[in-house]
């Protein structure tokens, strides 16, 4: 019976459907107010928290830009030059607000650590520009980030795609 070709298409169709699931889910996503603040202007970024009981993130903002405040409690956050800390605890949502300088562009980045899970990862970067105008040193020698497809995934769904590429090797090579 795991002999036959049905079982090893539907054990194949499987593992293409639930691997691709398990890899893509990354627990905090940013958004902005938006992308083009003008001078001076206060913007507010939004992080989406999915299933971290315990965890912490990190967002440094581009040069210039400074931190303008947020709602998060006093005693689970930190700046630091253009980095915020924030200290999460089964936070579904944190919001900040970010002061745009007179000009200038770069990416909002971050990273996120889940202390339960024991996984960590990076959040896509976030482009902004002072009224739309691109500045020759920020696009200049820019570090590039890994998209959100290529971002680190949970240790438990690359173990699920090495265990279920085991058992199909195991199953396809009896005869």
């Amino acid at each position: 019976m795991i002999d036959s070709p049905a079982n090893r298409l539907f054990c194949i169709a499987f593992l293409l459907m639930v691997v691709p699931v398990a890899v893509s889910g990354a627990p905090v996503t940013r958004t902005l107010s938006t992308a083009e603040p003008g001078a001076g202007e206060v913007f507010t970024v939004s992080l989406s928290i999915e299933d971290m009981a315990l965890g912490g993130v990190v967002e440094t903002l581009p040069g210039g830009y400074a931190f303008a405040g947020t709602g998060h409690p006093a005693d689970r956050f930190l700046v630091r030059g253009q980095q915020v800390a924030f200290a999460v605890m089964n936070d579904t949502a944190v919001t900040y607000s970010a002061r745009a300088p007179a000009s200038g562009s770069g990416d909002i980045t971050g990273t996120w650590e889940d202390y339960l899970a024991g996984s960590e990862g990076r959040i896509a970067a976030s482009h902004v520009a002072v009224d739309g105008i691109e500045t020759i040193a920020a696009s200049a020698g820019a570090e590039p980030i890994a998209s959100a497809a290529q971002q680190a995934a949970s240790p438990c769904a690359v173990l699920a795609a090495v265990a279920g590429l085991i058992l199909a090797g195991r199953w396809g090579g009896r005869r």
